[in-house]
């Protein structure tokens, strides 16, 4: 069973937020988040220091830490130098949990390497803004990233109608045995980040203030519509926020 930090998962669902710089930890506490990404590249600024400062902030929350550099060809707010991208992975690294590394990125390998030798989990992520592959490109997309040494296989891609959704949804519960996140991106695909837990994606994303991919949904209501529909979340929640509930 993997585990990001102290972070079990073990079939309830688990909700992520992705922050930058600018969000204060008093608002990311006691809202019954699971995991925190970090996203370097919506940082204002990129100098090593200031971001060690940044994450031993956040350290406080007690909650995994993803530390993601996200290139803008799959959807980061700027564009990095690889060189400084490796740099930053190697000298950030120590600090969290776990990294997400795009399959694409010409530095995959060299941040694979770093991550291995910190012993911390590997995410190998793959976006499509425009559409959802075939399932052949699918699995060759996971192959390719397992090969590589992912932990977990994150593969988000736009839904342009139902039939995108179940197919990804159908991919999801055929290979949930090796760990993996799938989203399906954009308005017809919300519904993906409430109903792709259960067919074996372990993480969904939220947010609080601005959504930081496409079809979202706001923090407070996919708790709820989680609660709702997974009597294990909800038990999960009641438990960590120490409240009695009226039978």
């Amino acid at each position: 069973m993997i585990k990001i930090g102290n972070l079990t998962f073990n079939g309830i669902p688990r909700v992520a937020i992705a922050i930058s710089d600018k969000e204060q930890n008093k608002s990311i506490e006691s809202r019954n988040i699971d995991i925190v990404e970090i996203r370097l590249d919506q940082f204002d600024r990129l100098d090593a220091n200031y971001i060690r400062g940044n994450i031993i902030t956040r350290k406080e929350l007690n909650l995994p830490l993803i530390l993601t550099i996200r290139s803008r060809k799959e959807g980061g707010e700027k564009d990095i130098p690889d060189g400084r991208k490796s740099k930053l992975f190697k000298d950030i690294i120590s600090l969290v949990d776990a990294v997400d590394i795009e399959l694409r990125s010409p530095i995959v390998s060299k941040v694979i390497d770093i991550a291995k030798r910190n012993k911390k989990i590997i995410i190998i992520s793959w976006h499509d803004f425009k559409s959802t592959p075939d399932n052949r490109t699918l699995t060759d997309i996971l192959n390719k990233a397992k090969e590589k040494g992912a932990h977990i296989v994150k593969i988000a891609a736009k839904a342009n109608k139902a039939e995108d959704v179940n197919r990804l949804m159908e991919f999801t519960q055929k290979n949930k045995s090796k760990n993996i996140i799938t989203i399906a991106l954009g308005n017809i695909g919300s519904i993906s980040r409430l109903s792709f837990p259960m067919a074996g994606s372990l993480i969904t994303y939220s947010y609080i203030n601005k959504p930081s991919g496409f079809g979202q949904i706001p923090l407070d209501t996919l708790q709820e519509q989680l609660r709702l529909f997974y009597p294990q979340y909800n038990q999960y929640i009641i438990e960590k926020s120490g409240v009695i509930e009226d039978a």
